[in-house]
């Protein structure tokens, strides 16, 4: 028996992942580096989550699974959170609360949904500090480059590093963390006073950009509509909001792929809305639902069991 060689993409905002056989039997990855530090061109595809993935598929003999996980990475916001003491009652439950999150960014959980409200709270603080004054203004480009040109984006997609001491001089991160704490607790999307409002699916839905868009009372509604999301930016379910911003998912995998080349009937693959995407047809958005979940389709390439369809 020949050995499989599977290739592997896990997302359009992920780098690449070429699995294959070297002359010593071990499977490879291929993920450019420079100096034996992963690099990617895409923003917010930082080495623990592109690195993720490869760890995934090497622990799981099927690389389809690999989609659906939904865990994010917070080590130096959690180190922060830990060291706040003398926090009024509420803010001390909710930093307590949010120290016992699982750091799974279910659509379902609360305690995610507060930590994107405290995460967003606190971008907006670091991107009011003075030391960036000057990007504060807006691009001169078009909006839908916003999320890589504009500065509150940015903040947002870097803020673990921001954290760190010393990144930014001037910034004192535990004090930002303690006002973004204070803010949410108590309110409306502290779990402790509404479960049910605080929940992350409650407020990042699938609101993918239209290059035609409808009228602006129909986009706000779609908006509002749209599906509930698990996972985040630095999850590889990587469904994107801007920190800050929205917590819509306004960028996320245009499509998901595992290809088997021993075998091609295993293939699989997904895109977010349906295989044509043609408003009213039949398969307008009938992938959505696999997409959401993180799992993956047959590629059926067998003629014997395709139909052909024609419009008109």
């Amino acid at each position: 028996m020949g050995s499989r060689v599977r290739l592997v993409r896990l997302a359009s905002d992920a780098p690449s992942h070429r699995h294959r056989r070297r002359r010593d039997g071990q499977r490879t990855c291929g993920l450019r580096s420079t100096g034996g530090r992963v690099r990617t061109s895409v923003p917010g595809a930082a080495h623990p989550r592109a690195a993720r993935p490869h760890r995934r598929l090497d622990s799981r003999a099927d690389g389809r699974r690999a989609h659906r996980h939904v865990h994010g990475r917070r080590r130096t916001a959690a180190r922060t959170l830990a060291d706040l003491g003398g926090l009024p009652t509420p803010a001390a439950a909710l930093r307590d609360r949010l120290l016992r999150w699982d750091r799974r960014m279910t659509a379902d959980s609360a305690d995610a949904g507060a930590f994107a409200a405290v995460r967003a709270a606190l971008v907006r603080r670091i991107t009011a500090h003075p030391v960036l004054a000057a990007l504060a203004d807006p691009p001169a480009y078009p909006a839908v480059f916003a999320p890589w040109l504009a500065l509150a984006p940015r903040v947002g997609t870097a803020l673990g590093a921001l954290l760190a001491p010393g990144a930014l001089p001037g910034l004192n991160a535990p004090a930002l963390v303690r006002a973004a704490l204070l803010e949410v607790a108590g309110g409306d999307l502290d779990p402790a006073v509404s479960a049910r409002a605080a929940r992350w699916g409650a407020r990042h839905r699938l609101a993918p950009w239209r290059a035609v868009p409808a009228n602006a009372v129909a986009e706000s509604r779609s908006a509002e509509t749209g599906p509930e999301l698990a996972g985040d930016h630095d999850c590889v379910l990587a469904t994107s909001s801007v920190p800050g911003v929205t917590d819509l998912c306004r960028r996320g995998p245009a499509a998901r792929y595992s290809w088997d080349l021993a075998r091609r009937e295993d293939s699989c693959w997904v895109v977010p809305l349906g295989a044509d995407g043609v408003p009213g047809s039949t398969h307008d958005d009938d992938q959505l639902a696999a997409w959401r979940r993180g799992e993956l389709l047959p590629v059926v390439t067998d003629w014997d069991k395709l139909t052909e369809e024609r419009n008109g």
